[in-house]
């Protein structure tokens, strides 16, 4: 049976903030639901072939065609990446990117609902505000409504590799200062994030509602 609402997360952590996020809003709604993690499945980046250009089916062989099946059928969409480099994350965009094959002529995307999440790792540093407006530009230009943007504080690479502290290049002076020494109070839990785990919530029972009253008009 097909999600009325289709989750999609870019991080590839395991059990990210990121995906607790998209499944909040996923959980909330009560709908019928999927998530799919993209660095578990294999899409690759547009090729700009115009295979699509006829039927809206994206030619190459990975398994974007079964996800695109899941897009074309869901009501709503939560996708949710992260901010590496100050930018979108390469699953998501890979992603977005793909999204063309259904939008050319046709615009099956037409009049979805999308929520857009976000994580970087920490307001005022390069990456969260610009990858949450690139989602959002592209889930637009599919002609789809996003009804919210959820942003959170995630966790640099650099609180776990283990050489965070001493590294010339580690990210740990931006986000917390000069001389810092990585605690375990320092990790952001998207729990924690009481606005936006609210935000989350609400964001899902309006998709709810929003799905609900297109089935009866």
């Amino acid at each position: 049976m097909r999600p009325q609402i289709l989750g999609i997360s870019g991080s590839p952590i395991k059990n990210s903030n990121t995906d607790r996020l998209v499944q909040a809003v996923l959980d909330s709604s009560g709908l019928r639901s999927e998530f799919v993690k993209l660095s578990k499945i294999h899409v690759r980046p547009c090729i700009g072939c115009l295979g699509c250009k006829k039927d809206n089916i994206c030619k190459p062989k990975d398994d974007f065609q079964e996800l695109a099946e899941k897009v074309r059928h869901s009501g709503a969409l939560v996708v949710g990446g992260y901010s590496p480099y100050g930018a979108v994350d390469g699953f998501t965009k890979a992603f977005l990117e793909r999204l063309f094959s259904l939008r050319h002529q046709n615009g099956l995307n037409r009049g979805k609902l999308a929520v857009v999440v976000t994580t970087g790792i920490g307001r005022g540093v390069p990456g969260l505000e610009e990858a949450s407006a690139q989602i959002a530009h592209a889930l637009s230009l599919e002609g789809m409504e996003v009804l919210g943007r959820l942003k959170a504080i995630g966790n640099s690479e650099c609180m776990v590799c283990g050489f965070g502290d001493t590294c010339p290049m580690s990210a740990l002076p931006w986000v917390f200062g000069e001389g810092t020494q990585v605690t375990p109070d320092m990790f952001c839990q998207v729990e924690d994030q009481r606005e936006t785990w609210q935000q989350a919530k609400t964001l899902g029972l309006e998709i709810r509602a929003r799905l609900q009253k297109q089935m009866l008009m």
